[in-house]
């Protein structure tokens, strides 16, 4: 019966609040791509904002928590989003990437979370086109104004400064390295950053920071005006790097056949076979359920959520992929039909 009620409240959650807060940015944020001149950063504008859709879908496990305020969290994690979305887009895009440009892009999450206290860089210093025509720059505004809102965030904020450091860190030495260095780079960044983490591999960890998820809880956690340090570290500990993991292996194996095509850095390449990262699955899955905490329930719907939104994604059932979404489905445990017929009627009525 739990089961029943959860699902049923994740739907009218997405379908009621979260999807419409989705449609309103994106529309908004679509009509400001009018403005860049030069069409390959347009085209990543563009392209970023489609993929931001089932981003959020996968983001709302981070509203599931008590005294979120859901549409707040929606608007502030989809702003956000929106800018990783696009820095990711160009990166992965352009054939000059340097580490000042990287740097100095990524820097604007600072700035979107209001984490700096000097002014706006010029963001497109460092690139050769010199400018996004002010498009980078009214996100990041977007997203400060969202982040203004958030009745706890100075509960978060140091939270959110440390890890922020860490992700844009990782994405200067992901993008920077040439394809020769990029995995003794990521290897040697990892082991000078992961070592509170001994459980996780050196690549598990770059997942864990790369998946930001542990970013937009934290802010979804901020729209509760009664919030205390206790339940931020209660939730937080629970889900990192734990389900930020899973929710990054996850990713990794739907792109996995577009990622072999190309030559794009995937972080399951680097598991043995499908059967390992499929028993590391279930062991962040048991990590996250053994933390003592009052929220055991609310970790058990995120996981299942983001079980469900994966492996009824169409790539799901391509190739080897079938076989790995039936292990990943059991892994889910009772009530996993459920989550995933949610999943589909979301999905069938165009909500990601």
């Amino acid at each position: 019966m739990k089961n029943i009620i959860d699902c049923i409240r994740f739907t009218n959650r997405y379908a009621k609040k979260i999807h419409p807060v989705v449609q309103k940015r994106s529309q908004e944020y679509y009509n400001y791509t009018g403005r860049i001149v030069k069409y390959k950063l347009k085209r990543n504008a563009k392209e970023a904002l489609k993929e931001s859709q089932f981003d959020m879908a996968v983001s709302s496990v981070c509203t599931l928590w008590p005294g979120v305020n859901v549409k707040l969290a929606s608007e502030v994690i989809f702003s956000f989003l929106a800018i990783v979305s696009y820095l990711n887009k160009m990166c992965e895009n352009s054939a000059v990437v340097t580490e000042a440009f990287i740097r100095v892009i990524f820097s604007s999450l600072k700035d979107a979370a209001n984490i700096r206290n000097e002014s706006f860089e010029k963001y497109f210093t460092f690139f050769p086109s010199k400018d996004d025509n002010g498009y980078l720059s009214i996100l990041v505004e977007k997203c400060r104004q969202k982040i203004q809102l958030l009745p706890s965030f100075n509960i978060v904020r140091d939270n959110i400064s440390a890890f922020l450091a860490l992700y844009i860190d990782l994405q200067v030495t992901k993008y920077s390295s040439n394809d020769n260095e990029k995995e003794v780079n990521l290897i040697r960044w990892s082991s000078a950053h992961g070592q509170k983490y001994p459980e996780l591999s050196n690549w598990e960890f770059c997942m864990c920071i790369d998946s930001g998820l542990d970013i937009q809880l934290l802010l979804a956690l901020a729209t509760n005006p009664d919030l205390t340090e206790e339940d931020v570290d209660s939730i937080h500990t629970a889900f990192f790097p734990w389900v930020s993991c899973i929710h990054k292996i996850l990713e990794c194996y739907l792109k996995y056949n577009d990622d072999l095509s190309t030559g794009s850095l995937n972080y399951i390449f680097y598991y043995g076979s499908l059967k390992e990262y499929e028993d590391r699955i279930e062991f962040f899955t048991n990590k996250s359920l053994s933390v003592k905490t009052k929220y055991r329930g609310n970790v058990k719907s995120v996981l299942k959520i983001l079980l469900s939104l994966f492996t009824t994604d169409p790539k799901a059932n391509e190739g080897m992929n079938s076989i790995t979404s039936k292990s990943l489905y059991k892994t889910g445990g009772k009530g996993m039909w459920l989550y995933s017929l949610s999943a589909k009627i979301l999905r069938a009525l165009n909500k990601f």
